[in-house]
């Protein structure tokens, strides 16, 4: 029995396989130096309180308090409290006019939120002056408020709340 030879081919390209991407010449992109303004300086400072965290970022403007992209007024409900609260470093510093704020805020309640603001802004007047820091910490505003929710503890409903007693 003779066997057939099976003859090897090596696999042939197709045309698409083959076909090259025509090169296209390679023009010269010129590009004009671009020009940047000179930028304000912008100064950082984050504030926590319960859950709450703000991340609060300060440059020199017309006074516009922005939270997470709302006017701060909006953003707490119009809660005068709230307002006074986030705008008090500020007040105290005495450059209210002086300052844009620009905080994004994450976690806990608006309530929460206003103090981690207020912290936060506070923190960043001292990047900008740190001759600020005896009005500030005379009022308080340098303090972080420690606090937090106790956790719950096993044996009762919440951090202390028992069971109601039932005597039948």
């Amino acid at each position: 029995m003779a066997e057939k030879k099976k003859k090897i081919t090596a696999h042939k390209p197709t045309a698409a396989r083959t076909r090259k991407k025509a090169e296209k010449p390679k023009e010269e992109i010129k590009k004009e130096p671009r020009v940047k303004a000179p930028k304000e300086p912008q100064f950082y400072g984050t504030g926590r309180r319960k859950e709450a965290i703000a991340k609060v970022r300060l440059q020199k403007g017309t006074g516009e308090i922005l939270v997470n992209g709302r006017s701060f007024a909006d953003y707490f409900c119009h809660r005068k409290s709230l307002e006074f609260q986030v705008a008090r470093p500020l007040h105290t510093a005495e450059v209210r006019q002086n300052y844009n704020v620009a905080a994004e805020t994450f976690g806990g309640g608006i309530a929460s939120q206003a103090d981690a603001v207020s912290l936060g802004i506070a923190r960043a007047l001292l990047q900008v002056n740190p001759d600020f820091r005896s009005k500030l910490k005379k009022v308080g505003l340098l303090s972080r408020d420690p606090r937090v929710k106790e956790r719950k503890k096993y044996g009762l409903k919440r951090a202390r709340r028992a069971f109601q007693y039932t005597k039948r």
